[in-house]
């Protein structure tokens, strides 16, 4: 059994924070992407194109134009459109810290909430790929005796939010792994595993639980070495890591009476590990994706489950949706995060070779529906009715 690291906090503020040289990026290819890998690697940017802003040509224009409008709506954040391997916008929007006027810009480091399940869900394909795991075992091969109720429950089951351990709502103690583990034993049962979906950050943070049992790593230490590194997520850290008055690093704000206030604290503990908890920027979000559509952290056989849709009743493959095309609509391939403050959005259409990622800190109003809407029907048809939001 591999040591315990019951002190997560102490461990990751002592984590040394490692500048990585910038890589080059490419674009997602256009392909079938659960019949077959690419036929040839995707084309390469300037290494340099997602450090610095870009506004690029009438397309680039046009977003820019309608965000500039969203901003003086409130809408704060930065946005990245990618098409055909080119970065036709990579701007900041508003206030990344209002009180000392710091704006957003392509540097900026954002709360990505549940977009970090992405890199759980890999992680566990990395692991089943090594031979460190089977998707199909129980998850108490890995984790000790579960209630019979609860025993079949598998690996792919919690990946794909179909395991039904625990019922909505339930508190479950979070000050160590050994606890949460314990306590999601013991919990109420939902459902019989693999019979119903609900989205759950509980089962992530069983997973990551998992990954460090099968690692022998703590889940920080193996993003770090199997996920952040090959993707060049230079930008990339946990909530823990985040310094307090450190300019490229956003501040959350939630709407008030008086006006934008910084939103509540967002602790990083487990039922939180594997769910959520990753700052980074929106290039090294679309630096991430492109890795993986190169098959250069998931081999052939586990990056297929990446991008097929789950079989039913799951509605998420290892941490992100996948959307076949239909006759009135694109195929896409998708992943948002949330929190009281911060929100964020990766969004690939394989088709169009289109890509877009955004990251937002200042929810005063809810951002989503509107530049989920908006951002593709710029990129496709040059104009938007997208509402603003109340």
């Amino acid at each position: 059994m591999r040591p315990r690291f019951p002190n997560r906090t102490a461990w990751i503020a002592r984590a040394p924070c490692v500048i990585w040289i910038a890589l080059g990026i490419g674009i997602l290819s256009n392909v079938n992407l659960a019949a077959k890998p690419p036929a040839a690697r995707p084309a390469l940017a300037a290494p340099d194109s997602l450090a610095i802003q870009h506004v690029r040509g009438a397309l680039g224009k046009k977003l820019d134009s309608l965000l500039t409008a969203y901003e003086a709506h409130g809408f704060a954040g930065t946005v990245l459109v990618v098409r055909r391997d080119t970065v036709v916008l990579l701007k900041g929007y508003g206030f990344a810290d209002i009180p000392r006027g710091i704006r957003n810009g392509p540097g900026t480091r954002f709360e990505m909430n549940s977009i970090t399940k992405m890199f759980t869900g890999v992680s566990i394909l990395q692991l089943a790929s090594k031979g460190k795991l089977r998707l199909g075992d129980s998850i108490a091969h890995y984790l000790g005796p579960f209630p019979a109720s609860k025993s079949g429950a598998t690996v792919e089951q919690l990946a794909r939010h179909t395991a039904g351990l625990v019922t909505a709502g339930t508190q479950l103690p979070a000050d160590s792994r050994d606890a949460f583990v314990g306590a999601m034993k013991m919990a109420p049962m939902e459902s019989p595993p693999g019979t119903q979906y609900r989205y759950t950050n509980a089962g992530y943070s069983l997973l990551a639980a998992i990954v460090e049992v099968a690692s022998e790593l703590t889940f920080e230490d193996y993003l770090g070495e199997h996920i952040f590194a090959p993707a060049g997520m230079r930008s990339a850290v946990f909530r823990t890591q985040v310094p307090a008055a450190e300019t490229l690093f956003a501040r959350g704000y939630v709407g008030s009476p008086s006006g934008p206030v910084p939103g509540p604290p967002n602790p990083y503990n487990w039922g939180m590990v594997g769910a959520g908890g990753v700052w980074t920027t929106v290039g090294d979000i679309y630096r991430w994706a492109v890795t993986v559509e190169r098959g250069e952290v998931v081999p052939r056989q586990y990056r297929a489950l990446l991008f097929s849709p789950p079989p039913a009743p799951s509605q998420e493959a290892y941490g992100w949706h996948v959307y076949p095309g239909t006759d009135t609509s694109r195929a896409r391939i998708e992943k948002g995060g949330g929190s009281d403050d911060f929100a964020s959005q990766l969004i690939h259409f394989p088709g169009d070779s289109v890509t877009i990622v955004w990251a937002s800190n200042n929810l005063e109003r809810r951002w989503r529906r509107t530049l989920n809407r908006a951002l593709p029907e710029v990129a496709f048809t040059g104009t938007t009715q997208a509402p603003l939001p109340q």
